[in-house]
């Protein structure tokens, strides 16, 4: 349910939401910044798909039982 539509009964406070902009409402919001970090999300894309070609060549190479033993190795 939306209290967009809600009306405010008392005057004081109507004439103080009003007046009230964004920057007052939330006084600890920081602007974006200009440039995100890009390249941090372009660096993970790019090594997850180089282990995904890795995975996949091992498995073409040896077989699964090579990723499960490296999983199994990996976790103990």
């Amino acid at each position: 349910m939306s209290t967009n539509s809600t009306r405010i009964r008392s005057g004081r406070i109507a004439r103080l939401v009003r007046k009230m902009y964004a920057e007052q409402t939330s006084p600890a919001a920081e602007p974006p910044s200009a440039n995100p970090p890009y390249w941090l999300l372009w660096s993970t894309g790019i090594v997850t798909l180089v282990l995904c070609i890795v995975a996949f060549v091992l498995w073409g190479i040896n077989g699964a039982s090579t990723l499960f033993d490296m999983i199994v190795a990996f976790c103990t």
